[in-house]
């Protein structure tokens, strides 16, 4: 299944992006995001600090402006602190360190996670976006299954679809426009929504158009 990940160039830096593009199955893309540092299959928000950020963050007081910019932007947060917070060179009390965590956690609801370098942050991204595309498709598989919003039953009515998973319902319906334009649209037109092939372009063309059994009209 492909992973989408979302990285801002601001990350180039660390050298996390250029990891996550040698795995294999990882769809990147580096940009300006308007908040946040990544985004795991378009709904997963992470803000990545450095221990020495997420400090100077407290003492600035911005690292709740930044928390409520990323939760205006996407439905699931999280934060990751790469690195010991309490081994910096900033003079500030443990407890204002533990403070802030806290508040994350408990005000914010934001899950709080360490790592302890850059290649085990890389891990941490790649895991949290394998288990958020197989959870929806263990959700999508579920006999009583019914999604609530317009966008989520859309996604769901193309995962039927096989081969096609999440992300690239999500692509489908941004590129293509509507459901009955997907179902209308031809392989070449399929072929322009990234990662679908040719072969897949003609498994889902083959599928919506395939007569059901005992038809005869």
């Amino acid at each position: 299944m492909l992973i989408s990940i979302q990285a801002d160039y601001r990350e180039n830096p660390s050298g996390i992006p250029k990891l996550l593009t040698e795995n294999a199955g990882v769809s990147l893309l580096v940009s300006s995001l308007p908040a946040g540092d990544y985004i795991i299959n378009e709904t997963i928000g992470i803000e990545r600090k450095s221990a020495e950020d997420f400090v100077q963050s407290i003492i600035a007081n911005r690292l709740f402006d930044q928390i409520a910019r990323l939760k205006r932007s996407v439905p699931r947060l999280l934060l990751i602190v790469e690195g010991n917070p309490y081994m910096t060179d900033h003079k500030i009390q443990d407890c204002a360190i533990r403070g802030a965590v806290l508040s994350v956690l408990v005000s914010w609801q934001v899950p709080v996670i360490f790592s302890k370098s850059r290649e085990n942050t890389v891990a941490l991204l790649l895991m949290a976006a394998r288990q958020d595309t197989t959870a929806i498709s263990q959700l999508a598989a579920t006999k009583n299954y019914r999604p609530k919003k317009l966008r989520n039953r859309q996604l769901f009515f193309l995962q039927g679809i096989p081969d096609v998973g999440p992300v690239l319902a999500t692509r489908l319906l941004k590129k293509i426009g509507s459901l009955k334009a997907v179902i209308n649209a031809t392989e070449e037109e399929l072929k322009q929504v990234e990662g679908i092939g040719g072969n897949n372009a003609k498994k889902i063309s083959e599928f919506v158009s395939a007569q059901f059994p005992g038809n005869t009209g």
